[in-house]
């Protein structure tokens, strides 16, 4: 996971994920690519025939949205045991992240 300190614009919790996809043909690709592109926390996307690369910030976005757009436009993850390792261990990331930021807020929210 690469998380960036921002400028305060809700950078801090920016991480990067590198997934292998399947079934996915190249107007499905261009399309994927414009829908990221303007989903409120992505940073960066890169996708390929294979690959999603993408770049977003966490307390926004989750990677269940993510997977849930890319099956949208008739993508999918691959099932091979590595991408599904990944999904599951960026998911528990994720959540930890999340919960990180939350207690930070609550504590500068106290006087």
């Amino acid at each position: 996971m690469t998380m960036s300190a921002g400028d305060g614009q809700g950078e801090s919790a920016l991480v990067r994920r590198h997934l292998r996809l399947d079934h996915m043909n190249q107007l499905q690709i261009e399309k994927l690519a414009r829908v990221f592109d303007a989903e409120p926390g992505v940073a960066r996307v890169v996708v390929r025939k294979h690959w999603l690369d993408i770049d977003y910030d966490a307390a926004v976005l989750t990677l269940d949205r993510v997977i849930a757009l890319l099956e949208a436009y008739g993508g999918e993850l691959s099932h091979d045991w590595w991408t599904a390792f990944k999904a599951h261990w960026y998911r528990r990331r994720e959540e930890k992240l999340r919960a990180r930021l939350v207690r930070e807020d609550e504590e500068s929210d106290e006087p």
